[in-house]
């Protein structure tokens, strides 16, 4: 089981997703916390920075632990110190990703290495060849929550929430708190007795509100309140799309984080069934689908039909990439608008 493979490693390597989210930052950390607590040596490896508005997740301590592909070692010497860094780890932990190119660049050194491997996880189809155990569900709210189950059943810990240290208590409610968009979706029993449980043991929930949801910078409220007048649009399937471009980015200075929670927006008004935020990278090709839906219309089959995608039930994401996918940008709302139409004409449960 997983507390026997940390007893038994001497440095522990954790990995989770491209554009880490609150639950991703928040397993993490929350692992990390418990194994300084322990004396074990770990390692965080992210593919991609965390953004601004998750910063504040990670205490000053734990910073200079964090490996961020391509920005922890000087140019030249990237690739061969990077993989150094991973073939140190004699246990590697994979959370809150189910797929290997999810994980980027340390997809190869994570294959690569000999060490023994763990997934915890809560999407659908897990790659489980990857792993030697593979703590996997999809009826809890997020990997947070999957992890708080398993790190209570420890020695030392048995079930008490106050057994666990101010970090992982506090990145565990972080993470569950993003991942339900503060309990509106994916709210399951076991949800709610992990937050009661991380409040009676005195996790700052107020503290977490305020630095999720009321410290973003005004660039954000500008942007959102711009993109619903001018960019929202309503099919008459009971779809609603935001395309958020790069020209739009640049006029608001927009950083990574700060369109988080826009595509649930849309979703208030009754006549709409599925929401989509369409961003496209700044450096990149590629250009990110956030599907968002109402019970009875499926973000996850949407995902994977049309955008190489995938996720939850009510809310997945995917991507397409410009000259591949579609010719430019310009073309990314006709072919979405085709999409729409053609899934729509089913019934998606």
């Amino acid at each position: 089981m997983l507390f026997d493979a940390i007893q038994s490693s001497t440095k522990v390597g954790i990995f989770s997703h491209v554009n880490p989210d609150g639950d991703a930052i928040g397993s993490t950390l929350a692992l990390a916390g418990y194994l300084e607590a322990i004396g074990k040596p770990w390692r965080i490896f992210y593919p991609t920075a965390v953004s601004e508005s998750l910063n504040f997740m990670i205490p000053e301590c734990c910073a200079g632990r964090i490996a961020v592909w391509g920005a922890s070692v000087p140019k030249g010497k990237c690739r061969d110190d990077q993989y150094a860094e991973v073939f140190s780890c004699d246990l590697l932990v994979g959370l809150d990703f189910n797929a290997i190119d999810r994980i980027r660049e340390w997809g190869e050194p994570f294959i690569a290495s000999t060490a023994y491997k763990i997934l915890v996880d809560h999407h659908v189809g897990p790659q489980s060849e990857y792993f030697n155990e593979v703590y996997s569900r999809t009826d809890v709210s997020s990997t947070c929550e999957l992890l708080y189950s398993l790190l209570g059943q420890f020695p030392g810990v048995d079930g008490d929430a106050s057994a666990l240290p101010d970090l992982s208590r506090r990145s565990l409610m972080t993470g569950m708190t993003t991942d339900t968009n503060n309990f509106a979706n994916s709210v399951f029993p076991g949800t709610l007795t992990m937050a009661s449980e991380l409040l009676a043991a005195g996790t700052p929930r107020d503290e977490i509100i305020l630095d999720l949801f009321f410290r973003y910078p005004r660039r954000r409220l500008e942007a959102e309140g711009y993109l619903i007048c001018n960019n929202l649009k309503i099919t008459p399937e009971g779809v609603a799309y935001i395309i958020l471009d790069r020209r739009i980015q640049n006029r608001f200075h927009l950083q990574e984080g700060d369109t988080e929670g826009f595509v649930n927006k849309a979703l208030s008004v009754d006549e709409v069934k599925i929401s989509i935020l369409v961003k496209q990278e700044r450096s990149t090709p590629l250009v990110r689908i956030s599907i968002r839906s109402k019970a009875g219309w499926s973000a996850r089959q949407m995902a994977l039909r049309y955008f190489h995608g995938g996720g939850h039930e009510l809310a997945s994401g995917g991507r397409l990439t410009i000259g591949v996918d579609v010719p430019n940008m310009r073309e990314v709302e006709n072919y979405l608008r085709r999409c729409i139409k053609d899934f729509t004409a089913d019934v998606k449960v």
